[in-house]
Order: C-alpha cells, then sequence, then structure tokens
C-alpha cells in the first residue's frame, strides 16, 4: 500500500491547496483596500476572511478524495466533513455578522448613556520598556497623536491636560470615559526589542469599558518620524472601521529631524509638568527647580535642532509660568525680569514663524501680567502695555480660534477695559474649545465672578458649582459660595458662611494666606451686615484689615467699602471708598456699561458724584 506522502504527491493537494489560497489571498487583498478605503463596509472583509479559511479546509478535503486523475465517486466521511465546514464556515459568518453589527447598539447605547462615540480621549501610553526609560517618547507619542486627531473634522477631541488626569489610574475605563464624557478611548503602550520600538494601540468602548481592536507595528527607534505616522496610519484604520465614517489623520512630518531636539522636549514637558503638580502641593522649591531643569533641556534642545521653534515657544512658556508664580509671591522684580525673558523667546519665535498663535498667547500673557503687577508708575505707559498685550492675544485668537490660553488670557484682561460682557464670551469660548486647561479652574472663576458682576446670578451660582465639584481643592471655589450670600435675592446663611470660610482657609496655600484669607473673612463680615448681626458684622470686619505690606493695593480697602454697604454704614463706606480710589486712580465704577450694583447705595450720598468726577479726572490726566 503506497504511503501517506506517496498518495499526497498523486492526490497534488499541495498544488490545488496553493492554487486556491493564492487566489483566495488575491480578492481578501483587494476587498481589504477597498475596505480600507471605505469604499466597503468592513463587514464584507470580516465574513469574505471567515469563507476564506473554510475554504482552504474544504479544498483539502475535496484534493484528497478527488485529487487522483480519473472519477471518484463521493463517500459518506467526505461528505460528513464537507458537512461540518459549511456549518462551521455558516456558524462563523453569524457570529461575525453579530460583533459587527453590535456597533449598532454599542453606538446607542452610547447616545442613551450621553456618550458620543465621535468624542475620543486618547490615554497616556503606557511605558513598557525593561529600564523603563522610555516614558518621556511615550508621552511624545500620545500628545502628537492627540494634536493629529484634534485636527479632524467631526472628532472631539480630549485636550493632553484631560488624560493627564487619568494617567496611571485605578478608574475602570468606563468611569474614565463617563467623567471624561467621551464614548472611545484609545489606549497605547511602547515596548523595546532589540534596537526596535514595539508600539501598540488599541480602541476602548467607553460605555462598557471592553477593548474590541488591536494594533501594533515595530519602527526602528531612531525612526521617531516613522513611528509617528505608522501609528496615525493604524490608529485611522481601526477609528474608520469603528466609527464607520472616513478618519484621515495626515502623516506627520516631523518638525525636526533630530531625535535628541524631540526626546529633550518631552522630557522638557514631564518636567514643567511636575511643577504644577508641585505648585498644587505648596511645594514651592521643588516647582522652581523643576521649571529651571525643563529650561536646562529646553536648552539643549535649541542647540540639538537650531532651525526647530518649539524648544524656544516652551523656553518662553516656562519663564512665564516663573514670572506668574513670583508675582504672586511678591517678588516682583524677578517676576519683571523673567517677563522679559519670555517675551524675548516669543519674539525669536515670531522672527521664524511669523503669526505664530503660540507664540502671540506667551507674549500677550507675560505682557499683561506686567500690567497687573503694576510695575510701572506712568499711567499712559501701563496702559500702552495693556494695550499691547490685548493686540496680541486677540491676534492670537484671530490666527487659532482654538488657542483656549489666549482666549482664557483675554476673558480676565477685558475686565480691565470695562467690557464685562466680552469678558464672559472669551472665558467661556476657553472653556468650551478645552475644559480641561490647564488653566480650567481659573477660566471657571472668570466665568464666576463674571457673572456675579454683570448681576447674573443664576449663572454665577452655575459657574460656582461647576468649579467646586470639579476643583474641590482650589479655594475659589469655596469662597464662591460665600460671595453668592453677598448677592440680593440670596439668603444670607451665617452658620454656612462661617463654615465655607473655614473650609477657604484650609484650601488657601501658604503664601496666598496673609491677604486672601482677610478677603473670605471680610465677605463673611458682610453675610453677618446682610443678617441683621451689625455688631458682630463690623468686628469681624476690622479684625480683617491688613497694613499695606499685606494689602499694598489696598484691595481690602475697597471691600471693606461694600460690604459696609451691606451692614449699613454708608458713611463708613463713602469713607473708605475715598482710600480705595485715591490708591487707584483707575479705579472703574461701572461694570458692563452701568453702575456697579456694588456702589448704587452709594450713589445718593453727599460725595460720590464728586468722587467719581475726580477719579476720571486724575485717570485722564494720567
Amino acid at each position: 500500500m503506497p504511503g501517506f506522502f506517496t498518495r499526497l504527491r498523486e492526490r497534488r493537494i499541495v498544488q490545488i491547496v496553493m492554487s486556491v489560497a493564492a487566489g483566495g489571498w488575491i480578492v481578501l487583498t483587494v476587498v481589504g483596500d477597498l475596505v480600507d478605503r471605505s469604499v466597503l463596509p468592513n463587514i464584507i472583509y470580516q465574513v469574505l476572511l471567515v469563507w476564506y479559511v473554510g475554504g482552504l479546509l474544504a479544498t483539502v478535503i475535496i484534493g484528497w478524495y478527488h485529487g487522483e486523475k480519473g472519477h471518484q465517486a463521493f463517500t459518506k466521511p467526505e461528505i460528513l466533513m464537507l458537512v461540518v465546514v459549511v456549518i462551521g464556515v455558516l456558524t462563523g459568518s453569524a457570529a461575525t455578522v453579530r460583533h459587527e453589527l453590535k456597533r449598532g447598539p454599542s453606538i446607542a447605547e452610547a447616545s442613551k448613556a450621553g456618550l458620543d462615540l465621535r468624542h475620543i480621549a486618547v490615554m497616556y501610553f503606557a511605558d513598557e520598556t525593561p529600564d523603563k526609560q522610555s516614558q518621556a517618547l511615550a508621552d511624545g507619542l500620545t500628545e502628537g497623536l492627540i494634536q493629529q486627531l484634534s485636527q479632524v473634522n467631526g472628532l472631539s477631541v480630549v485636550s493632553a491636560n484631560g488624560s493627564e488626569q487619568y494617567r496611571n489610574s485605578d478608574l475602570s475605563p468606563d468611569s474614565i470615559a463617563r467623567a471624561l464624557k467621551v464614548g472611545t478611548l484609545v489606549e497605547g503602550s511602547v515596548d523595546r526589542r532589540g534596537d526596535k520600538l514595539d508600539v501598540s494601540v488599541s480602541l476602548v468602548d467607553g460605555t462598557s469599558g471592553a477593548p474590541f481592536q488591536r494594533e501594533s507595528f515595530e519602527e526602528p527607534a531612531t525612526d521617531i518620524s516613522g513611528i509617528q505616522n505608522e501609528l496615525a496610519t493604524k490608529v485611522s484604520r481601526i477609528l474608520r472601521q469603528f466609527l464607520g465614517q472616513e478618519v484621515e489623520l495626515q502623516s506627520q512630518r516631523a518638525a525636526t529631524t533630530s531625535n535628541t531636539a524631540w526626546l529633550l522636549v518631552q522630557r522638557a514637558e514631564r518636567a514643567y509638568k511636575a511643577s504644577s503638580r508641585q505648585i498644587q502641593q505648596d511645594d514651592i522649591d521643588a516647582a522652581f527647580a523643576s521649571f529651571a531643569a525643563a529650561d536646562s533641556m529646553l536648552a539643549e534642545a535649541q542647540q540639538a535642532d537650531t532651525s526647530w521653534v518649539e524648544p524656544t515657544l516652551r523656553r518662553g512658556r516656562v519663564a512665564y509660568q516663573r514670572a506668574y508664580w513670583l508675582g504672586k509671591l511678591g517678588q516682583v522684580q524677578p517676576a519683571v525680569k523673567a517677563i522679559q525673558t519670555a517675551m524675548g523667546y516669543a519674539d525669536q519665535v515670531l522672527q521664524k514663524s511669523p503669526g505664530n498663535a503660540r507664540a502671540l498667547t506667551v507674549r500677550g500673557e507675560a505682557q499683561y501680567w506686567r500690567y497687573l503687577l503694576g510695575v510701572d508708575d506712568d499711567m499712559t505707559a501701563r496702559q500702552n502695555v495693556l494695550m499691547d498685550a490685548k493686540k496680541d492675544l486677540e491676534a492670537a485668537v484671530k490666527k487659532d480660534p482654538n488657542e483656549a490660553e489666549a482666549n482664557y488670557a483675554l476673558g480676565s484682561l477685558y475686565y480691565q477695559v470695562d467690557d464685562v460682557g466680552a469678558a464672559v464670551l472669551a472665558s467661556r469660548s476657553a472653556y468650551d474649545h478645552d475644559p480641561f486647561l490647564q488653566s480650567a479652574p481659573h477660566i471657571l472663576w472668570n466665568l464666576f465672578y463674571g457673572s456675579y458682576d454683570l448681576e447674573s446670578f443664576g449663572q454665577a451660582q452655575h459657574w460656582c458649582e461647576e468649579g467646586w465639584n470639579r476643583f474641590p481643592d482650589d479655594y475659589h471655589f469655596a469662597e464662591c459660595h460665600l460671595w453668592m450670600m453677598t448677592t440680593p435675592g440670596t439668603e444670607p446663611n451665617v452658620d454656612a458662611a462661617w463654615q465655607w470660610l473655614a473650609r477657604t482657609d484650609s484650601l488657601l496655600p501658604e503664601p496666598l494666606r496673609p491677604l486672601y484669607g482677610r478677603e473670605a473673612r471680610m465677605i463673611v463680615g458682610g453675610v453677618l451686615g446682610r443678617a441683621g448681626l451689625a455688631d458682630s458684622a463690623r468686628d469681624v470686619l476690622v479684625s480683617a484689615r491688613a497694613d499695606p505690606q499685606v494689602d499694598a493695593t489696598h484691595e481690602l480697602v475697597g471691600l471693606e467699602a461694600f460690604m459696609r454697604t451691606l451692614v449699613g454704614d454708608q458713611d463708613t463706606a463713602m469713607s473708605l471708598l475715598q482710600r480705595y480710589v485715591a490708591a487707584n486712580p483707575g479705579h472703574e465704577f461701572p461694570r458692563g456699561g452701568q453702575m456697579s450694583w456694588w456702589w448704587r447705595s452709594l450713589q445718593g450720598q453727599p460725595g460720590f458724584q464728586t468722587l467719581e468726577t475726580n477719579r476720571s479726572t486724575v485717570a485722564d490726566q494720567h
């Protein structure tokens, strides 16, 4: 009896199977390309793949029984095996169709849960290399992918600041998706195999938290541009299949040809982010050390690629943050020096890249901070600084309406030119474009205070609650509950006022406590006055006063003037207001085009009209 291999040759099974396999593979490749181009739905490719595998099995069976020359009759074993294959193919096809059609219910479920699959969050990629030295690379890939996805029409992508909140989180994927209000999560990892990087990426259904498709690829570790482009290709494909719509990420042309410069910028960004966490923890010295480390790495990146503007731009951002916190800590002259440094870096970028929105933002923010610090004694010079800041920030928003930082700064700046309505609109634009912006707490505070000033007290309450729910560790959103008790139509609750004061005190950073702790206490004095406890109110207001070393700009004097109107001490309020205006001749009594509701009860007081007229005259002379 001939052996197995002899019979195999006689039946020509290898030739038959190879021919069918090759023909089927060509068909699969053509269909796959059509699916990638969205000409055909993905379900056709998936079902065809099942039939391809089943067809190969059927070919082996038929080739074994009918591969010899001449006629071979069908036998029961052959028929039985073919029936099993057909049943398997039909079962597999049905399962594939069910799996693909699950997208419909998933979209419906996501809609019920208020989640839109086109709202996407890219979670920070994990560093799975043995030495754990590739986190900066993983972060750079994450942030590059966020930037690319943000440019795709029809997608809404959470900013890097939003994803950063859930780095290494113990929350389940569906909980993160609900917190970020997204229907789709993108997760990934980076591993090293010899001189190559292995990058994996997968999509997660935000409603169920279940991963459903994964792609991976290898690229030389030195080819960062190739890694970024391949990642874009993979993510495009799986998003297109999941969403059922065209999602084409543009290949990312490397802004630098220097891998060294690119990695240094990513490492500097990690140090810069660390400074924010350290400031929140009141570790100011560590934060300034992180600023210095970030600046040093960015300086190296500048040297590694002198034509790349990104390191210079980021040095400007770091210098501005140093200036901001130096000013907050009362170190005005060092702050001014850092402001000049930030503006110098912005100017360098604008020389190479005219109209760069991010550089205009840095320069505008730096000038605006100089204005707020009040370092220019000449009123005309100070107003010129404000107008230059306004010009830069408005140019940044015109160049890129999504430049949330510029919108945020404008939201504050418009306050200084008595355009409270524009201030609220700019702040709302910043928040809508990026609710996870690093400055989100300040934006919400601007929205609260602008609404409060415009007497939109319902909106003010909304933004106060939004801030408290999102940032319960920020003292502003404990204090805003106190401010709300100073508004008409709100019942003053004395017990609640003392409780909110205690919360504010506990949340205040130590360097801010001498001034802002007194501010919160003064508001409580006003609440006591509204509650009819006039004597207690006066005692609290007097105890909250500060000497010029703490209250250099007399802000507490002006605040007490308003609180005295709530107590009913109009004469004292007028006296305090005169002191405040003498120290701040540029103070604007109107808000939003009409008299601020703070001072309406004083308009009939002797001397108020004279005070307003004298203030305007002094301001004009300056």
